[in-house]
């Protein structure tokens, strides 16, 4: 197959593939030769320089070393012949760990084949000969211990300067053979780097001119016929049907070509067609006035079906309307029906201290009159001249009016009116906690109090019937809406009370543990099935004869519940009674805390 015949693809997969070929090759040569020169590199820095320091820092501190025993030999200060001594033992740790670090550095050098082995028998040298000097040091530290300073002088200046001597010229040796590699392997990464840039260079150059001899290839095999497609696509635009390319091969152009070829006789073809399709399209046009003229009579009774659906809404509106002023009368009724409830139990309480007061009253006022006739008479006593049948009358008076009982009967009928008066007091500030239904923050307030102020409001109904039994656990106050919470503790009261048939208990009982406070109410009356206590919190569900309840009592407990970010659950057995649950946070969460309470009763 000829060049010419492949496709565009192919041409230019084949032109940039050689182009990337000799790249691919340029760049692994140069990063072949990159890694050796790295090698030699790292051989110099990461290996030779540090053993150099080493080596260094071991001549530097056996020198050290060196003076300080002297100076210790010829010096009389105790004091400062002792801090000689530890210098000279740090000294002496110190060169050990030089050699630490030198003996790490030959054996990385060992495994990369770095170390030479005239460095290996240098080093060997200079580690016996240092155990020798370390072992002579520490007899010269004997000798000064006891006091031998003569010997210890004889010593220094003796062996131990003759192994310094030689372990010195050793590390000299090390240093110098060290030198050696390093500038040598510096020498061979140099020769690398220069041999890489040189081919380098060529290799790119040689890239750029087949670059540039492919890119022409490419553009003779592909912009000439698009050229002539260019100019044979102008002549179609000014109407030239008949155009026809001559463009031979299998590629995309060549495909373009007789693409092109058969475009330009569908056109001839497709004009026309559309001749005869334009005397056709004329007959059509008049159907379609026919057509429009029936559908704008289908879209006149479509507006009249609108305006019907219009009217039907506007009806479904104040449908909709009337069903919720009905639902604000059943709520309204609801309230009238608490309202009732309290007001009972209100003009029911306060009637007895009002009455206990007001029968008070009159032996009150009776006794304070024979007090002040027994005043009256003793006046007439001090005026009298008679002073001893005055006292006689005086004495006789009190006899008559029993003046101790009548001491004692006043104080009794003042603690009487006392106590009504505090009675009264209480059912007033219960009272007032009924009246803050409304309240649109919360306040913090106890429980246990809430739950006496409904017992309290609903004593008349219990009283006589219905035993209240209180087990009140120890609780903190709480952030609510104390009247909200009375409410729904007066109707879970109310229906319990009302659930009971005769006589019976109503059980209440709070606890708290650290972070929920819960209120449980349990009477003994009726109970409830399992399809009422499904339905028992739905809004006008009620088990009441029609006109004693409007079934929201126990749907508003649940919402002022839920306002609460508490839950409440009920247990029930037909003919065992029923108990519901109320669990409340201490600390309601920042959404329920933010949330305002919903209008209720």
């Amino acid at each position: 197959m000829k060049l010419r015949d492949l496709k565009l693809g192919y041409k230019q997969a084949l032109g940039f593939g050689v182009i990337l070929a000799i790249m691919a090759g340029v760049n692994i040569f140069a990063i072949n030769k990159m890694a050796a020169i790295k090698a030699e590199i790292d051989e110099v820095t990461s290996n030779r320089l540090p053993a150099a320091l080493a080596i260094s820092d071991l001549s530097l501190n056996s020198a050290e070393l060196r003076i300080s025993q002297l100076q210790h030999a010829f010096t009389t200060n105790l004091a400062l012949q002792q801090r000689q001594k530890e210098m000279m033992i740090a000294l002496i740790d110190q060169i050990n760990a030089n050699i630490d670090t030198y003996v790490q550095l030959k054996a990385e050098s060992e495994a990369l084949s770095y170390y030479s082995p005239e460095q290996d028998s240098l080093y060997r040298a200079f580690d016996r000969k240092w155990e020798l000097y370390q072992d002579l040091s520490f007899a010269f530290f004997e000798f000064l211990d006891k006091r031998r300073m003569r010997e210890a002088v004889d010593l220094l200046n003796g062996a131990a300067q003759q192994v310094f001597d030689d372990f010195s010229a050793d590390l000299e040796a090390l240093v110098e053979a060290n030198r050696r590699d390093a500038y040598a392997a510096a020498r061979r990464a140099d020769l690398t780097y220069s041999s890489t840039r040189a081919i380098t260079r060529t290799l790119l150059i040689i890239t750029v001119l087949v670059s540039a001899f492919i890119a022409a290839g490419l553009a003779r095999l592909i912009a000439v016929p698009v050229r002539h497609l260019v100019t044979a696509a102008r002549s179609v635009a000014q109407g030239n049907l008949d155009v026809q390319l001559d463009r031979p091969g299998q590629d995309e152009i060549g495909n373009l070509s007789q693409s092109f070829n058969t475009m330009t006789r569908a056109l001839r073809e497709a004009r026309e067609k559309m001749q005869g399709q334009a005397d056709r399209l004329q007959e059509q046009q008049a159907e379609l006035q026919a057509t429009n003229r029936e559908l704008e009579e289908k879209s006149s009774r479509l507006a009249r079906q609108n305006a019907e659906i219009e009217h039907k809404n506007r009806e479904l509106e104040r449908t909709m309307h009337q069903l919720q002023k009905a639902q604000q009368q059943l709520v309204q009724s609801e309230r009238m029906a608490s309202l009732g409830q309290l007001t009972a139990g209100i003009a029911h309480e306060i009637n007895n201290p009002i009455n206990f007061v007001s029968s008070n009253i009159n032996p009150l006022r009776r006794d304070v009159g024979d007090l002040l006739t027994l005043l009256t008479e003793y006046e007439a006593t001090v005026k009298a001249n008679q002073l001893e049948d005055r006292f006689r009358r005086l004495e006789q008076l009190k006899q008559e009016l029993e003046f101790s009982f009548l001491q004692e009967e006043i104080n009794s009928l003042l603690n009487g009116i006392q106590e009504g008066a505090q009675r009264t007091t209480e059912i007033v500030k219960g009272l007032r906690n009924f009246t803050r239904l409304d309240e649109d923050e919360r306040k913090l307030a106890d429980v246990n109090k809430c739950l006496e102020s409904a017992l309290l409001m609903l004593k008349h109904q219990l009283k006589n019937r219905v035993e209240v039994v209180k087990d009140f656990g120890q609780l903190p106050e709480i952030p609510c809406f104390p009247g909200k919470l009375n409410q729904a503790f007066m109707n879970l009261l109310a229906n319990a009370s009302q659930a009971i048939v005769g006589t019976g208990r109503i059980y209440i009982k709070t606890a708290f543990d650290g972070e929920i406070v819960t209120v449980s109410i349990r009477d003994t009356g009726q109970g409830m099935s399992e399809e009422v206590k499904r339905r028992i919190f739905e809004p006008f569900f009620t088990t009441k004869d029609v006109g004693e309840g409007t079934g929201l009592g126990l749907a508003i407990t649940y919402g002022i519940v839920e306002d609460h970010d508490g839950n409440i659950e009920v247990y029930s057995t037909p003919g065992e009674g029923s108990e519901f649950v109320i669990t409340l946070p201490a600390r309601p969460s920042a959404t329920a805390a933010a949330r305002p309470a919903r209008k209720s009763l």
